[in-house]
């Protein structure tokens, strides 16, 4: 059952769904201007659609958490349980976002990306630990194929590996 504080999610991801199947009916219409069926104007606005409509589904799914999961997450964050307040959580993420800068030059993009994305999904997402981990081997993971595999951008490898 859909709670009043959830309502927003669902209608965010019902949106974001919609936008997505908006998306890719512009990437069907470009389609048919292009020479090449993979490559062409059509092209981002397919991968866009597709994100879309995945990420929406995601907090589609998200919006129908039970209570029950949110509150055996809430039972394992004692800081949470006691109340903690947003400004601290706010405070602790810039904290994680300056350390990040630092942990850059020191441990290098994938291991810093690796580890500030995780401390951000447990601050932000009130995610579980293992959830939080598997979030952010995921986005790191994609990170590393966007940037590194398919845009060839070079970062930092870290002077702690050196």
């Amino acid at each position: 059952m859909i709670r009043l504080r959830n309502l927003p999610d669902l209608i965010g991801a019902l949106l974001c769904i919609g936008l997505g199947f908006i998306v890719s009916g512009e990437a069907y219409r470009l389609q048919s201007y292009s020479g090449s069926t993979y490559v062409g104007d059509h092209t981002l606005p397919f991968i866009l659609a597709i994100v879309f409509i995945a990420l929406g589904a995601a907090l589609l799914f998200q919006s129908f958490r039970s209570r029950k999961a949110e509150g055996e997450a809430a039972a394992e964050d004692p800081e949470s349980a006691a109340g903690n307040s947003e400004r601290s959580r706010l405070i602790f993420c810039f904290v994680t976002l300056f350390l990040y800068v630092w942990l850059l030059d020191w441990l290098g993009y994938v291991l810093a990306t690796l580890l500030t994305s995780l401390v951000l999904f447990r601050l932000i997402g009130f995610y579980r630990w293992l959830t939080s981990l598997f979030f952010s081997i995921v986005l790191t993971g994609c990170l590393y194929a966007v940037f590194i595999v398919w845009l060839q951008i070079t970062f930092s490898s870290g002077s702690l590996f050196d």
